[in-house]
């Protein structure tokens, strides 16, 4: 595969067309050029040809022609009858204007964003014809359950009965038979010429995909198919013709499809003018600003055949239709069952669709959702269940299993998923997957609620009522959970969608609600990441969907980049790092590989408050060029308010601040325990944590003043500054351990660091030691630094190393 991402125009470069041969599709093909528009690889031209339309579709291509001049769009007419001239009359045209490579899609079809690259991939492949694959179109009209399925029975019966079928057979052909719908293809310039192209012979006589790659298996091995070029095909012939009559137009040409040409007419109606109601008009729905869950049903109402959620390994989509009538189901079923105002749901499966389903379907029923990660072990978690006192628990089935049965608890305490009380009788439950041995007798169906009755909710619920318990930290004896109101999350949403908008063609690549829901209130998808690793596949992913904003974690990012040789996708628009400081090598990095295109920002929140403040990467590269010490956060968000209190720690309230914790009194001020200043721009420096605070001699040493200056020097890819307390006078030795990047030897980089730390921190806080590790020490989900970890492994270390500075 080629190192190099495929180029568009000019001498000896590559060049890829797009042609689409359209019939009476006015009504439709806006869709499918705006689907073109949106290509993360742009296409060189597109190439529409009208053949003899009776309605408006030349009209409407030059109109978008003229609308959007970048997409380099062109209007050719074939009189002769039949998609095979209709498309081989474009194929040959772009070839004229330079095309090297060529593709091809339908009227009606919508290519996903990542559609020409993946084609273009399997060109650097060594592929001279690529085939694809289809699946249903859900935004032209709700479909049934036949419909559904009749895509995935139908192409492998149709791809097992081409390579039976005599005519696909012959000692002429170099290959097999590969079938290749004409609606998602590509093929070099070369081989079409080579080949012969299209027939250009009427549908009833022949279909031109079939002979086209005949034509081509005479010539030539290097064809296959692809499962990521795929198009969203149009199911208006389906529904006009059902299963037995699409089977047959695919099984034999002939006679059979003249008859179904005339007694069917699947060209998409235009919309009828309607009357004006007889009565007052009706008016819109009014939505409180803060009632999450309402905002984003009334989006759903809106917009209800696009596209809200992309998910599992697949790719699969829901429409906002598909989730709202889903939360809706789900709210009604919940309220049935005896869900009352205030009962607390503890949720227990892994975030997908059906998490995002049952967080809005509790809150819509009144209840509190409460969240509590099952990596801190099953004493952690049976305190945080005690403190919580849920009434209800939504689970996976394998959760149950895995719980309630003896022989599994072994495995579920090695895997982090032994949950001391999740399958207690006395609770109500809900089952997400099959019934499984293990799941608590009388446990409802989650699939079963979805499919139920959708009535609308009635009644209001309180916006400023708790919604939401997510426990972070605290002991055994004392856990701590932070209380969240739909209120507080609402205003905490919107402060993100002011700082990176997001609107209908956006895609936010995402695994928490952070992103997520402001892409749903504004009419976006939201991308949910497959896989359960948060590094493995990530950027593949990002691609494949056309994802415009993603978040993740500035450790994850510097693995990926490693690991796509510091390359991200073309169509990521915002890049979010958060949940953990940023190392200046891994912005830098993360710079240079988005190229210009990409607007990389840090995001200073907290489970209490989220976000607090943004920063970009220019700032960032500034304030460490300046020397000022300490990691630069950014201006706090409008509505956030900020002080210092007298020992230096940050000090926050607005209108995104949680309720308060569990069982506590509201809070006034959040008290966030990071050591912070505020610089005359009035911008939040964090100097540190408070509980990580250095104390040597009389001097206070704050390791966040002075990490970020020192992973900005040669030769360090990170850097974190520990404290070993002496067992009498308890005053500290400070240890500083660097990560090198690989450009200087370990040895060499310790005696560099000795010459250049009087540079570029205080005095007071020279290390007196330095170790070189490998890598640092992280835990949690968020892979923050462990410094407790990093005191035990330099502790070993101890008084092996020579000091940086005079005691």
């Amino acid at each position: 595969m080629s190192a190099n991402p495929p180029r568009r125009n000019g001498a000896g470069k590559e060049s890829l067309w797009v042609v689409v041969p359209a019939y009476n599709e006015g009504a439709g093909i806006t869709a499918t050029l705006r689907a073109l528009s949106a290509q993360c690889l742009p296409p060189a031209g597109v190439v529409v040809v009208d053949n003899a339309s009776t309605d408006d579709t030349a009209e409407v291509v030059r109109a978008y022609a003229a609308a959007h001049p970048e997409l380099n769009l062109e209007l050719l007419h074939e009189s002769q009858k039949g998609t095979g001239a209709a498309a081989d009359t474009g194929m040959r045209h772009a070839i004229a204007r330079g095309a090297t490579h060529l593709a091809r899609t339908d009227a009606d079809c919508l290519p996903p964003p990542h559609w020409t690259a993946a084609i273009m991939r399997a060109f650097d492949e060594g592929l001279e014809l690529v085939a694809g694959r289809l699946r249903p179109r859900t935004d032209e009209f709700p479909l049934n359950w036949k419909e559904r399925w009749l895509l995935p029975v139908l192409q492998p019966l149709a791809a097992a009965f081409g390579r039976i079928r005599p005519g696909n057979q012959g000692p002429d052909y170099l290959g097999p038979y590969v079938m290749s719908p004409a609606c998602t293809l590509g093929i070099t310039a070369e081989l079409y010429e080579r080949c012969g192209g299209f027939p250009r012979a009427p549908i009833e006589e022949v279909h031109d995909d079939r002979e086209l790659v005949n034509r081509v298996r005479k010539v030539t091995t290097a064809y296959g198919r692809r499962r990521d070029v795929w198009v969203y095909w149009s199911m208006r012939r389906a529904r006009a013709y059902g299963l037995r009559g699409t089977l047959a137009w695919y099984a034999r040409p002939g006679r059979r499809d003249k008859e179904m040409a005339k007694e069917v007419d699947v060209r998409l109606p235009r919309p009828r003018p309607r009357r004006p109601p007889a009565g007052p008009p009706r008016r819109p729905r009014r939505v409180d600003e803060a009632d999450l869950v309402g905002r984003v049903l009334a989006q759903a109402e809106r917009t209800p055949g696009a596209v809200a959620l992309v998910h599992g390994p697949g790719d699969r989509q829901m429409t906002y239709g598909e989730l709202r009538h889903r939360v809706l189901a789900v709210t009604h079923g919940l309220r049935r069952a005896g869900l009352r105002p205030g009962d607390r749901v503890l949720l227990g499966v892994r975030h997908s669709a059906a998490t995002v389903i049952i967080a809005l379907s509790v809150v819509a029923a009144g209840g509190t959702l409460v969240i509590v990660d099952p990596g801190a072990g099953p004493q952690m978690f049976a305190a945080r269940l005690r403190s919580a006192r849920p009434r209800w628990v939504i689970a996976e089935s394998a959760l149950y299993s895995l719980n309630r049965l003896r022989v599994l608890r072994g495995p579920a305490r090695r895997a982090g998923l032994l949950l001391p009380g999740v399958t207690d009788p006395a609770l109500r439950h809900v089952r997400v997957g099959p019934w499984l041995p293990g799941v608590p007798a009388g446990a409802l169906d989650f699939a079963e609620l979805m499919r139920g009755p959708a009535p609308e909710t009635a009644g209001e619920r309180d916006p400023h009522a708790p919604a939401v318990v997510v426990f972070t930290s605290g002991t055994t004896d004392a856990p701590r959970g932070v209380v969240h109101s739909a209120a507080s999350l609402a205003a905490g949403l919107r402060l993100c969608r002011d700082r990176f908008p997001l609107g209908p063609g956006d895609v936010v690549h995402d695994a928490g609600f952070m992103l997520g829901l402001p892409a749903l209130i504004a009419g976006a998808r939201w991308s949910i990441p497959a896989a359960r690793d948060p590094v493995d596949g990530f950027l593949a992913e990002v691609a494949r969907r056309g994802v415009t904003h993603a978040f993740c974690v500035p450790v994850h990012l510097a693995q990926m980049l490693e690991e796509s040789g510091d390359r991200l996708p073309g169509c990521l628009r915002y890049l979010l790092l958060g949940s953990a400081p940023v190392p200046p090598a891994v912005l830098r990095r993360a710079v240079a590989a988005a190229g210009g295109r990409t607007e990389v920002l840090s995001v200073y929140a907290l489970t209490e408050m989220l976000p607090v403040a943004i920063a970009d990467a220019a700032e960032k590269f500034a304030h460490w060029d300046s020397g000022s010490g300490g990691d630069l956060l950014g201006a706090p968000l409008p509505g956030v308010e900020a002080k210092i209190a007298a020992d230096d720690e940050l000090l926050l309230r607005g209108p995104n601040t949680c309720l308060g914790y569990l069982g506590e009194p509201p809070l006034e001020w959040l008290e966030t325990g990071d050591l912070a200043r505020l610089d005359d721009r009035g911008r939040l420096i964090l100097i540190g944590r408070k509980k990580d605070m250095l104390i040597r001699g009389s001097a206070n040493i704050y390791p966040g003043l002075y990490e970020p200056a020192i992973a900005a020097l040669p030769g360090v890819a990170e850097a974190a500054m520990v404290g070993l307390a002496d067992p009498v006078t308890g005053d500290e030795e400070v240890v500083l351990a660097v990560v090198p990047d690989g450009d200087v030897p370990p040895a060499a980089l310790r005696s560099r660091l000795r010459r250049a730390l009087p540079e570029v921190i205080d005095a007071a806080a020279l290390p007196d030691r330095i170790e070189v590790l490998p890598g640092l020490p992280r835990a949690g989900r968020s892979h923050k630094l462990d410094r407790d970890a990093l005191r035990a492994l330099v502790g070993e270390g101890r008084g092996t190393r020579g000091p940086v500075r005079g005691r």
